[in-house]
């Protein structure tokens, strides 16, 4: 999961950066939130690896991005 935070919370920064991650097939959902991070980002990647380029090429370059923030899983515990 990779949680986002923009530079503002105008309504051009959002729909700017919701076209953009629209356009983006590496990123299999995303959702706006309430709290520190303005969304959530749901994406699969098959290594690290690829992670890093999937960040370098397109994460790090989406608009009005000020914070990018990634967990990764290690294994599932309860899959219901």
């Amino acid at each position: 999961m990779t949680q986002i935070e923009l530079e503002r919370q105008t309504e051009d920064y959002l729909n700017r950066f919701e076209a953009a991650v629209r356009r983006c097939p590496d990123i299999q959902d995303c959702y706006l939130m309430t709290g520190r991070s303005d969304y959530l980002l749901k994406i699969r990647v098959a290594d690290a690896g690829e992670y890093e380029r999937l960040h370098r090429s397109v994460l790090s370059k989406l608009p009005g991005v000020s914070r990018i923030q990634s967990s990764f899983t290690i294994r599932s515990v309860v899959g219901r």
